[in-house]
C-alpha cells in the first residue's frame, strides 16, 4: 500500500522553548475541506513506548485505496432519464486501469504517474468518471465533462496541518483555532 511520508524538523531551540510551555506536536489532515480531528501527535518528554518530537520527525501516512468507476446519464425531451454504470474496480493511487469498449474495467498495472490514478478509456460515448473510497463512498464525480478516448487522470489531493499547541490526545476535536500552523499538500507532484 503506499503512502506519503512529511519529515519535519525542528531548531533545536524550539524544541527546549516548547518542551519548557509543554506543548505537543500535532497533525491533522483536512477532511471535507476542514481540520477537525488530531490524527497523529507527540508529546513534550518521551515516556516508554510514547515517543517526543525530537529534532527530525517523520510522519508515515498509508494512503487509502479507491475505486474507479464511470457513469452515463441520458435525458430524452426532459421526460424520460436512463442512468448506467460500470461495477467498480478497486484501484490505488499510481495504478493504471484499461476501461475497454464494452465498459469493463481490466486488472490495474503498477506502471502509472506516482500520486495519479489513471483510466485508458475505450468506451464511447463520453463516460463521466467517478472516484470512490475503498468502502464505495462517493468522493469524485465529473460532471463538467466525460472521458474522451485515451487517458484520464484522477489526482487525489491530501492536505495536512502541523502545529504545536497545549497538550491533547490523538482523535480527540481540535480545541481552537490553531495559531501559526504549517501546511503541506500532496497533489500528485508533491515530494
Amino acid at each position: 500500500m503506499a503512502s506519503e511520508k512529511i519529515t519535519l524538523y525542528i531548531d533545536p531551540l524550539q524544541i527546549k522553548a516548547q518542551e519548557d510551555n509543554n506543548y505537543g506536536l500535532y497533525l491533522a489532515k483536512k477532511v471535507n475541506g476542514l481540520f477537525t480531528v488530531i490524527w497523529q501527535s507527540r508529546i513534550p518528554m518521551a515516556k516508554v513506548g510514547t515517543p517526543s518530537y525530537e529534532y527530525k520527525n517523520d510522519f508515515d501516512i498509508t494512503i487509502p485505496s479507491y475505486n474507479v468507476n464511470y457513469g452515463n446519464v441520458t435525458t430524452v425531451d426532459g421526460a424520460i432519464s436512463f442512468t448506467s454504470g460500470g461495477k467498480n474496480q478497486p484501484i490505488e493511487v499510481g495504478q493504471t486501469v484499461e476501461l475497454d469498449a464494452n465498459g469493463l474495467f481490466g486488472t490495474p498495472r503498477n506502471d502509472g504517474t506516482a500520486g495519479v490514478i489513471t483510466i485508458k478509456n475505450q468506451l464511447a460515448g463520453n463516460p463521466h468518471e467517478i472516484l470512490s473510497d475503498e468502502d464505495g463512498n462517493v468522493i469524485f464525480v465529473n460532471v463538467a465533462s466525460g472521458m474522451d478516448i485515451g487517458k484520464a487522470d484522477l489526482t487525489p489531493v491530501d492536505t495536512y496541518q502541523l502545529w504545536f499547541d497545549n497538550l491533547q490526545d490523538t482523535g480527540t476535536i481540535i480545541a481552537h483555532n490553531v495559531s501559526n500552523p504549517g501546511v503541506v499538500v500532496f497533489d500528485g507532484g508533491t515530494s
